[in-house]
């Protein structure tokens, strides 16, 4: 049976490697294909001007690709070709972001031969482009060990995902962890990254800041820098309720002191699910209301 391969170009991918690394569900990350080159440049079958093409290409040949080998037929459609290929690649964009902040995003997928006649290519929605608060000078280039670990969570992740219902409430806390890492305002990321915080750590009874203050702490006390966790976990809360019932401005939820506690919280949320996923334990617990409320009164007393 043919073989299709699917290119999927990562964009503003720091990194300093090289060699081709296999990685999972017959994902691997590939430097650029040379000889694909003419069919790169012209992207979009003419539909853009050769300097657009020529522009794109030296984009894309400063980063990976992720090849995707497909030796299952062709696809019956391009909502076929989402189903397939675009969830996963999207999970390894949030496999990347839990071990380290990144800008990488993804540019398109190009699939040879094309799924359609004369159409080599289906762009993704551009919403799914990394963004960081971070100043980009501060982001470390990738090496050997962080794609090690990335893949580790890729691979993690897929497995999950055979059993997603039963691991939904981990699922939906992967989810807004995306929404907010690709959300440009400040506001919006703080709220989707407490959503994401709360589907984990929020208590089914009392007091909701006191009981994430505690949880959190008791769950990540020596996995943080902070010196206090408990502290910084009621700033960030406190915050976010001063956004969502309207008490700031833009400006003023832009300053640099509640920049630094967005990356705060994302940074919290980061370690999060990197213990979890490290531990099949964590995995199970936090996927059951009932095992979480077990675990957390075990802790934390509450």
């Amino acid at each position: 049976m043919e073989e299709h391969l699917f290119y999927i170009p990562l964009v503003q991918f720091q990194h300093r490697l090289k060699k081709e690394h296999v990685l999972t569900h017959q994902f691997s990350l590939v430097p650029f294909p040379e000889k694909l080159e003419k069919d790169f440049r012209l992207f979009g079958h003419g539909y853009y001007k050769r300097h657009y093409g020529d522009l794109f290409l030296k984009e894309i040949r400063q980063s990976y690709l992720l090849r995707y080998a497909w030796k299952t037929g062709r696809f019956k459609s391009t909502q076929e070709l989402v189903y397939k290929i675009e969830d996963p690649i999207i999970t390894f964009l949030v496999a990347l972001r839990i071990h380290r902040a990144t800008r990488a995003g993804l540019r398109g997928i190009f699939h040879f031969p094309p799924i359609s006649e004369g159409l080599p290519f289906d762009l993704i929605d551009y919403r799914m482009t990394g963004h960081v608060l971070s100043n980009e000078k501060n982001l470390v280039p990738f090496r050997e060990d962080d794609l090690s670990s990335a893949g580790f969570y890729f691979q993690k992740i897929m497995g999950l995902l055979k059993n997603e219902y039963t691991h939904r409430r981990l699922f939906n806390t992967l989810r807004f962890f995306d929404l907010g890492y690709r959300s440009a305002n400040v506001d919006s990321r703080l709220i989707y990254f407490s959503i994401a915080l709360e589907v984990l750590y929020k208590p089914i009874k009392g007091k909701l800041t006191r009981g994430m203050c505690q949880r959190v702490s008791a769950f990540l006390k020596k996995d943080t820098p902070y010196e206090n966790l408990t502290k910084k976990i009621f700033d960030i809360f406190n915050l976010k309720a001063r956004v969502i019932h309207g008490d700031m401005t833009y400006f003023d939820v832009s300053g640099p002191s509640e920049v630094k506690l967005v990356l705060d919280i994302e940074e919290l949320l980061r370690i999060t699910l990197q213990k979890i996923l490290h531990d099949d334990h964590l995995i199970t617990t936090f996927s059951s209301i009932k095992q979480r409320e077990i675990f957390f009164k075990e802790i934390a007393g509450i």
